[in-house]
């Protein structure tokens, strides 16, 4: 027996009884986990190829037209229209107007909400007009005279009544979201203390009121 094979032998068996660390063992395993990371991140390695085809298959997905205009308004500025009631500035966007027009003769309508100015005709077409201050929780007397505002959509077409029709501005980053008592249909406040309304929810909210 070879004294010196018997003594490594001794040496390995009394290192791993004495609960040591086979080094050599840890440093093959090392380099074995650098090589696979390397042939996997390399060029045309499994990994990077299936990380260029998912890039090549989101580039060459055409969106659809719903997607498409979706991205497109996201993208797009808001513009408000800017008006003023009795009692305050308020901002419409612009995408949910149909006309403005100097207000025509209202017919009261007796027994109607206070919000309900009563019924105006534009265009022939018989709708109802409320003022959106009275809308917002605000108990502003509305004065003579001023604009009506006819919002998009819907077969029964309403209006919102607005003193004065000043200017049309952009809807920045910079607004501040409304606190609660600026009323259900305020969304935001902009640093010129414009109150940006919700159009749709008034939109909505009037259509399910009942017509007297």
């Amino acid at each position: 027996m070879d004294d010196r094979t018997g003594a490594g032998e001794a040496a390995k068996v009394t290192t791993q009884e004495a609960g040591g660390i086979d080094w050599a063992a840890v440093r093959a395993r090392l380099a074995r986990q650098s090589r696979d990371m390397e042939q996997a991140a390399a060029p045309g390695g499994a990994w990077a190829d299936a990380l260029l085809l998912r890039r090549a298959e989101d580039l060459a997905r055409v969106p659809s037209a719903d997607e498409a205009d979706a991205a497109a308004e996201a993208e797009a500025p808001v513009a408000l229209l800017v008006g003023r009631g009795a009692d305050g500035a308020y901002g419409l966007d612009l995408r949910h107007l149909s006309r403005i027009v100097p207000l025509p003769r209202v017919a009261r309508v007796p027994h109607a909400p206070p919000e309900l100015l009563g019924l105006i005709a534009i265009d022939g077409r018989v709708m109802r007009l409320f003022d959106v201050d009275r809308l917002c929780g605000r108990n502003a007397v509305p004065a003579g005279g001023g604009f009506a505002v006819v919002l998009r959509g819907g077969e029964r077409p309403v209006a919102l009544r607005l003193r004065t029709v000043d200017t049309v501005t952009g809807l920045d980053g910079t607004v501040a979201k409304a606190p609660p008592e600026a009323g259900s249909f305020v969304t935001a406040i902009t640093p010129g203390r414009v109150a940006v309304l919700d159009v749709p929810a008034i939109l909505e909210t009037l259509r399910s009121m009942k017509e007297e």
